[in-house]
């Protein structure tokens, strides 16, 4: 018997959540889950070539979680689109996010989108673009961002132009008000080179390792971002500002189950 890739996965990984019970989304309130990713890897044979991040899924499983989120009647809408979506639209709705622009989002996750017909937002670093982050991580181009954005689907925002560094990571944990400092700088980088190549402002930013504090909240609104990603592990409340949006971090050692858990999580 022949399979196609997707009777493949509904026998394999997808199918595993069906199997995990049934699951019914109350009516007690509309949330959304907005799903954070980072890369997506093919698993490698070379355990030295192993990629160490936690975040870092396997196409196939990716794959899985797409089926799924299909077959269940879900779809992956835009943040721009919770301002313009009836409520009640919005009970089978998630928002797919990616942090740190990846060039394996046009291998891996552009082509499922087109083939689901869902959207998602990618955040790049503005330093990064177009380049081989530690000689092994190649990022996205301006090119590549726009040949993205026309397609409808996909969402380019923004996860500062350097801040997102392991030594600007300790920095943000250790003295917020320091990192507020190159904030606003930060972002003006960003956004000048934003528009050069993008034609526009971005909306959209993903703070770096989710911290932030209601100073960063007002630097990064003046700087013309509207929607305002943190990594809180909750579902976001429809009807709710758009300042402090909590993402659920998706990581590869995650059982499909736990990826039903978070989806059909309410409050």
């Amino acid at each position: 018997m022949t399979l196609s890739r997707r009777e493949f996965i509904k026998m394999s990984g997808a199918a595993v959540l069906w199997l995990s019970g049934p699951g019914y989304a109350s009516a007690r309130a509309v949330s959304i889950p907005v799903l954070v990713y980072h890369d997506i890897v093919q698993p490698s044979k070379d355990k030295e070539k192993q990629k160490p991040e936690r975040e870092t899924l396997t196409p196939p499983l990716f794959a899985a979680e797409l089926e799924w989120l299909y077959e269940a009647g879900y779809r992956a809408i835009s943040l721009n689109d919770l301002e313009k979506t009836p409520v009640e639209q919005m009970r089978r709705a998630v928002i797919i996010t990616f942090d740190d622009g990846y060039a394996s989002f046009m291998d891996y996750v552009f082509p499922l989108l087109v083939q689901y017909g869902m959207k998602a937002t990618i955040n790049v670093i503005g330093k990064h673009m177009g380049s081989y982050v530690r000689g092994n991580d190649p990022r996205l181009s301006w090119d590549e961002c726009r040949f993205l954005r026309s397609s409808g689907l996909v969402d380019i925002g923004c996860h500062t132009f350097d801040l997102h560094t392991m030594q600007a990571g300790r920095a943000w944990t250790s003295s917020l008000a320091a990192l507020n400092e190159k904030l606003r700088d930060d972002l003006g980088r960003f956004q000048s080179l934003y528009t050069r190549e993008m034609g526009q402002p971005a909306t959209i930013l993903a703070w770096p390792y989710g911290m932030h504090d209601s100073r960063s909240i007002e630097i990064a609104t003046q700087a013309g971002f509207h929607f305002l990603l943190n990594s809180n592990n909750r579902s976001f409340i429809q009807g709710a500002g758009h300042t402090d949006i909590p993402r659920f971090t998706m990581q590869g050692k995650d059982a499909l189950t736990r990826f039903r858990e978070v989806i059909e999580e309410r409050v």
